[in-house]
């Protein structure tokens, strides 16, 4: 690939140009570009009027940033191409790009962070200050704190029975969700309910069963 150095004067931006960058990104790609004087090459072609200009295919926010600069001429890649396929290259130069992916860039970020001044670094990267953020987060791995109290967590209880036993568990969890209303939902919660309304009927029963019930405190 062949680099041409050619007049700011002469590169003039394609009037279908879609193209645009917000002034934050703008102004980080100015700094960068004057911080370090390195940038990605222009693509552009012969103007297919304007005998000695050309004009871009992509990269029309460099070459107004190295305007800004004080810069006279810029790197760029001349293409020969037709007025139909520079339409094609205008709607994709600039959109066929791959995406990074999150954990990767959260790592890159992670090491840069570990090495240049975050502030700094904010200044550079396209990245906000919450996209950067939200990035790191990713790479870094979450500590999963289990319960306080596990005994508190509901567990699955698994019985076996016949099809008329489940009719009849079924029946009696129905009456008592009736009874109950809809103030106690959920199988698990009536079954123990059936449970422990039978304990009681069984301790009240033995207590009787052994004359033991009291009546205002007398004993029968």
């Amino acid at each position: 690939m062949k680099i041409e150095w050619i007049e700011l004067v002469k590169l003039l931006g394609h009037p279908l140009n879609a193209n645009k960058m917000t002034a934050e990104r703008r102004g980080k790609l100015k700094r960068e570009i004057g911080r370090t004087g390195r940038y990605e090459p222009l693509v552009v072609r012969r103007h297919p009027r304007l005998k000695g200009h050309y004009e871009i295919l992509n990269g029309h926010q460099r070459r107004a940033v190295l305007e800004e600069l004080g810069h006279e001429a810029a790197e760029c890649v001349v293409w020969d191409v037709s007025n139909d396929e520079a339409l094609v290259l205008l709607a994709t130069l600039n959109r066929l790009r791959g995406d990074d992916d999150p954990c990767s860039r959260g790592m890159l970020l992670e090491l840069l962070e570990g090495r240049f001044d975050v502030e700094a670094l904010l200044a550079r990267l396209p990245d906000t200050r919450a996209e950067v953020a939200r990035l790191l987060a990713t790479a870094r791995p979450v500590e999963v704190k289990p319960p306080a109290e596990l005994g508190e967590l509901p567990g699955a209880w698994t019985a076996f029975v016949t099809k008329e036993q489940r009719k009849l568990i079924e029946e009696a969890l129905r009456r008592l969700g009736e009874q109950r209303g809809k103030g106690e939902r959920g199988r698990g919660a009536l079954l123990a309910r059936l449970a422990e309304e039978w304990l009681a009927g069984e301790s009240s029963g033995a207590r009787r069963e052994g004359g033991a019930v009291e009546e205002g405190g007398v004993r029968c």
